[in-house]
């Protein structure tokens, strides 16, 4: 799941009314953040992407298709994110 498709979510549902709110409400860091991210080509960590997840799990979602799709992926991502760190520091 990539950090566009998060926001595009996001605003789409009306939670993100600028990448600078994103950035600071939903990612919990500085209010350029996103813009660093798609200006680098890079993709926010493992722990930012739980802080969404958490933020996401204190909302009511029910009946906003669009957040519950967005919370499987978003948890699907970061399972396989934490596998992937794991393999990596057992080699």
């Amino acid at each position: 799941m990539k950090v566009k498709e998060i926001y595009e979510a996001m605003a789409a549902a009306g939670l993100a009314n600028s990448q600078m709110e994103f950035s600071q409400v939903w990612l919990g860091r500085s209010p350029r953040y996103y813009s660093h991210l798609i200006a680098t080509q890079r993709e926010p960590g493992l722990a930012t992407l739980c802080g969404i997840a958490w933020r996401l799990d204190r909302m009511p979602l029910s009946g906003k298709p669009i957040l519950l799709e967005l919370k499987q992926q978003l948890a699907d991502e970061i399972n396989r994110r934490a596998i992937t760190d794991i393999r990596r520091h057992r080699s």
